[in-house]
């Protein structure tokens, strides 16, 4: 049997900053531009959901989550591109999680039950529902899946990400059903007992979190097996001794440094190559000194200076 070619994991790596860049921005913008004309009650004029109104619909609500965490998302994403690695903070993808989350039930529930009663094209592709219905969820849904991968997202954190979609639903049918001070504008009530939609709603949504955190994941698995599969058998880091193997990455790392710029030591990548090299074991203390000596030379700061 053929064995497969090893993947360049530093190209992916490039063309996931480039496609998170682009994503992170388009969905700032789709975000603001249809808040925005919400608000000015460009969309839906007169109508309760209109105007200053659009803050309370749960699309709205999820969709400035998934931009909020866009714009978290977009420096690491830029500096990853300009130092050709990088590693979101955890707590960001949560946040991206619970985004990604409330957009594809927004997404699922405007297929699914909108599309019923207001017909496919005026639920999906006509004034603020093709933004926020839409635009916006594929986008999200692709960024937090195949783009935002680098961290495992463990069960526990699901309860995490359906806590807003709960409280919301709680809110709702307070708000509807309790103090009868909201209209039932998602008409939750038109076809079955609201009692039986509000499970319903929380047990799809849980659906939702662990279909999204199983792609995610799934994504995160295929990018860690093709970075240590590059790194333990690439003939880019084939040398006769480890020290030399060492000194190529810290060549091709230096080369993203720019004046200022503090120096990381690759710690992970590192422990990969010392364990492609385990025939040729050295401490890994002295592997960061080679690394380091090497990164400083090339940058032109000269043998053991430091920065």
């Amino acid at each position: 049997m053929k064995d497969k070619p090893i993947i360049n994991a530093r190209k992916i790596n490039k063309m996931r900053f480039i496609s998170g860049i682009v994503i992170c921005s388009l969905v700032i913008v789709v975000t603001f531009v249809a808040v925005a004309l919400s608000l000015s009650d460009y969309f839906d004029s007169g109508s309760s959901e209109a105007g200053i109104g659009t803050l309370k619909m749960f699309t709205t609500i999820s969709n400035i989550i998934a931009a909020f965490a866009a714009a978290m998302c977009l420096p690491f994403q830029i500096d990853g591109l300009r130092r050709d690695r990088y590693k979101l903070p955890s707590w960001i993808v949560i946040v991206m999680y619970i985004g990604a989350v409330g957009v594809f039930i927004t997404f699922f529930t405007a297929v699914t039950i909108i599309t019923g009663y207001q017909g496919f094209v005026k639920a999906m592709l006509t004034r603020s529902n093709l933004f926020m219905h839409t635009i916006n969820p594929i986008l999200i849904i692709i960024l937090f899946v195949l783009v935002i991968s680098d961290t495992h997202i463990k069960f526990s954190y699901s309860f995490i990400s359906l806590m807003p979609v709960i409280l919301y639903m709680l809110f709702y049918f307070i708000m509807v059903f309790i103090t009868h001070i909201w209209n039932d504008y998602y008409h939750t009530n038109d076809y079955i007992p609201w009692p039986v939609t509000l499970l319903l709603m929380i047990s799809i949504s849980f659906g939702v979190c662990q279909l999204l955190r199983f792609l995610h994941n799934l994504t995160n698995k295929y990018i860690s097996k093709n970075l240590e599969k590059y790194y333990m058998e690439s003939p880019d880091f084939e040398f006769t001794n480890i020290s030399n193997a060492i000194a190529k990455l810290a060549t091709l790392e230096s080369k993203f440094y720019y004046e200022g710029d503090d120096v990381y030591i690759p710690v992970d990548i590192i422990a990969l190559l010392s364990n492609r090299y385990k025939t040729n074991k050295v401490p890994v203390d002295i592997l960061y000194d080679i690394y380091l000596e090497n990164y400083l030379i090339n940058i032109g700061k000269g043998s053991g200076n430091k920065i």
